[in-house]
C-alpha cells in the first residue's frame, strides 16, 4: 500500500474516534435542564369539576340541594397573544443516573380556565372562571429515559384554586377555593429531546403529539378531570400526530 495511501486511512480513522464522544454527547441525553412545559386544556367537554354538596349554594344562602348537576365542564382560556392555559415549571436540572431515572421538582405556575357554558344552579345561571390562588404546591416528576432522546415521566399536579362564580348580566356572586391533585395517567407520559435540543412533554421522539387525561385520586371528593395536550409543538407545526 502506499504511503499517500495510509496517510489517508489514517487520517479517516483519526476523525471517526474524534468524532464518536461527540455523537454520543448530542445523540443521549444526560440531563434536562430546567424550564417551563405549556399545555392547552381543549373545549371538548373531558375537563370538568364537580363541586361539593352545598358549596355553590353558599354563594347565595340557598339550601343545600342535589336536584341539580354539580358538575361543570371547563375549558382553557389562555390569555392574549398565547394558545396556552397551563405551565408547569420544572425547578431543577434532572440528571439520570445509572438506572437512567430522573427526577426534579415541579409546579405548576399559571392556569386560566372558564366553564364552557353557562351553568344551571340554585342560585341562578353562573359562568365560573379557574385561577390558581395563593402559594402552589411542589410536586415531584420522575422521567425514565428508554431511548437515547426520549422516554416516559411521571408526576402529580398538585394546584390551589379559586372558582369565581359571575351571574348572567356579568356581575361576580363570589369564590370558592379548592386544593386539587391530578395523578399522572398509570402508563406514564411520553417525553423527547427535539433537534434543538429542546425537552418537550407530551411529544414522543417521532414527532407523535399525545393528549393527557388525569383524574382525581379516588380518596378525594369530589372527582374532576383535566384533559389537555402539549401546545408550543404542535403551534410550531413540529407534531405530525395527535395521539
Amino acid at each position: 500500500m502506499k504511503s499517500s495511501t495510509l496517510r489517508n486511512t489514517f487520517f479517516a480513522a483519526s476523525l471517526t474516534l474524534l468524532a464518536l464522544p461527540a455523537l454520543a454527547q448530542v445523540t443521549t441525553v444526560a440531563s434536562i435542564p430546567p424550564g417551563k412545559d405549556f399545555w392547552v386544556t381543549p373545549n371538548n367537554g373531558q375537563t370538568d369539576f364537580n363541586f361539593p354538596a352545598g358549596d355553590v349554594e353558599s354563594l347565595c344562602g340557598a339550601p343545600a340541594s342535589a336536584t341539580w348537576n354539580h358538575k361543570i365542564a371547563l375549558r382553557g382560556a389562555p390569555a392574549p397573544g398565547t394558545d396556552y392555559d397551563t405551565v408547569v415549571a420544572r425547578l431543577n436540572a434532572a440528571t439520570f443516573n445509572s438506572s437512567l431515572v430522573a427526577t426534579t421538582p415541579i409546579q405548576v405556575v399559571l392556569l386560566r380556565f372558564a366553564s364552557a357554558g353557562s351553568h344551571a344552579t340554585p342560585c341562578g345561571n353562573l359562568n365560573w372562571t379557574v385561577s390558581l390562588s395563593g402559594p402552589q404546591a411542589t410536586t415531584m416528576m420522575t422521567l425514565r429515559r428508554t431511548s437515547a432522546t426520549g422516554g416516559l415521566f411521571s408526576a402529580d399536579i398538585a394546584v390551589n384554586v379559586e372558582f369565581q362564580a359571575f351571574k348572567s348580566n356579568g356581575a361576580y356572586l363570589g369564590s370558592l377555593f379548592y386544593n386539587i391533585v391530578l395523578p399522572d395517567p398509570a402508563t406514564g407520559t411520553p417525553w423527547s429531546i427535539g433537534p434543538t435540543g429542546a425537552f418537550r412533554a407530551g411529544m414522543t421522539p417521532a414527532n407523535d403529539c399525545i393528549d393527557v387525561l388525569r383524574e382525581k385520586l379516588a380518596t378525594y371528593s369530589p372527582d374532576s378531570s383535566h384533559f389537555y395536550y402539549i401546545s408550543d409543538m404542535i403551534a410550531q407545526g413540529q407534531c405530525k400526530y395527535r395521539g
